[in-house]
Order: structure tokens, then C-alpha cells, then sequence
């Protein structure tokens, strides 16, 4: 049996797409001023209470926000 290779940046494509937004969000939670870290849970927490899923694109506009947030406390680019 023959395999392929996979190019490496189709590996990269897979792996930002099976990485949940939360998950991004738990790598830098503890970096993140408590109020801003509360607001951005309790949006989620409530999101996800009236049936959104953890995929959907307001998980990530909250998540790309903490990254905002992040990046601008640590003056620099996202690990």
C-alpha cells in the first residue's frame, strides 16, 4: 500500500479547524484581566444556554476578542 504525503499546510488548515475556539480561549485565560476574562465567560456561558454551539462564529468573535485583549497587554503577536 502506497500513502501519500500530506502537504504541510493542509496539516496546519486541519489542525486550526479541529482546535475549538474555548480551547484557544483556556490557553490564554490566565493571562487575561479577571473582568475582561468574566465578561467574555458569561457571554459565552449565556450563548451557549439558549442553544448556541461552541463552534458558531459569535464563540469566536468573543474568543478573538480575549486574543485582542491579550495581545495588546503583551505587546506582541499571539504564540
Amino acid at each position: 500500500m502506497k500513502i501519500k504525503p500530506v502537504p504541510v499546510e493542509l496539516v496546519g488548515q486541519v489542525l486550526t479547524n479541529v482546535v475549538s475556539p474555548l480551547y484557544e480561549l483556556h490557553q490564554i485565560a490566565c493571562e487575561l484581566p479577571l473582568n475582561v476574562l468574566s465578561d467574555v465567560k458569561q457571554r459565552i456561558g449565556d450563548w451557549l444556554a439558549s442553544g448556541g454551539k461552541e463552534t458558531d462564529p459569535y464563540i469566536k468573535q468573543q474568543v478573538a476578542y480575549a486574543q485582542k485583549v491579550y495581545v495588546a497587554l503583551k505587546g506582541g503577536e499571539i504564540g
